[in-house]
């Protein structure tokens, strides 16, 4: 039995169980292309600070906008309009890389929901077997709903276990990319 046999076993729930899935790994897929733009050059923050020191406010505000950076966002608006506008350009950038994070969330808590969903509808049907066959039942007339209860509540735990854990990455990523950007933000602004 093919692992595509097994799934097909778990009912008319192993859709929506399916569509979270792909939808999970669309976010995942989307956020980590995101989340690798972050990075600047390792020597990206002394340069700004440098070229502060002499007074090139300019040159500045050309490095930081020779990236596609969060980062490099941030310190050029704090360059151009100062603490207050660094703050809060730092704000709308976090909010930019948290960015659906609140569907894979709702995924990794309705993923297993639905498995377990499947479980109860598996033991319905298995139970429903029993009385229309007026208790007169051997294990293989039960497996068909044993089967669907097993298998939806697998696939349920195993899309929301694998969000989850993905989940709790990128949101570790975001918060420490938060502290690096108000750090090196108010960093390079001292040197003004």
């Amino acid at each position: 039995m093919t692992f595509l046999n097994i799934l097909v076993k778990g009912s008319w729930l192993m859709i929506p169980i399916a569509i979270c899935s792909v939808i999970a790994i669309i976010i995942i897929i989307e956020r980590f292309l995101v989340l690798s733009h972050t990075n600047l050059p390792s020597d990206f923050i002394e340069r700004c600070k440098a070229m502060l020191q002499k007074g090139d406010k300019e040159g500045v505000i050309k490095l930081c906008e020779a990236y596609d950076s969060p980062i490099a966002r941030v310190i050029k608006e704090g360059i151009v309009n100062g603490e207050e506008a660094l703050s809060i350009k730092a704000n709308e950038e976090i909010a930019s890389l948290e960015r659906y994070f609140t569907g894979l969330a709702t995924i990794v808590g309705i993923a297993p929901l639905l498995g377990f969903l499947g479980t109860v509808t598996g033991m319905i049907s298995a139970f429903m077997r029993v009385q229309q066959l007026g208790g007169n039942v051997n294990a293989s007339v039960l497996a068909g709903g044993i089967w669907e209860a097993l298998v939806t509540t697998a696939a349920g735990l195993g899309v929301g276990i694998i969000s989850y854990i993905f989940y709790n990455y990128l949101v570790g990523r975001v918060k420490k990319i938060a502290q690096v950007m108000q750090s090196q933000g108010y960093e390079v602004l001292k040197c003004r």
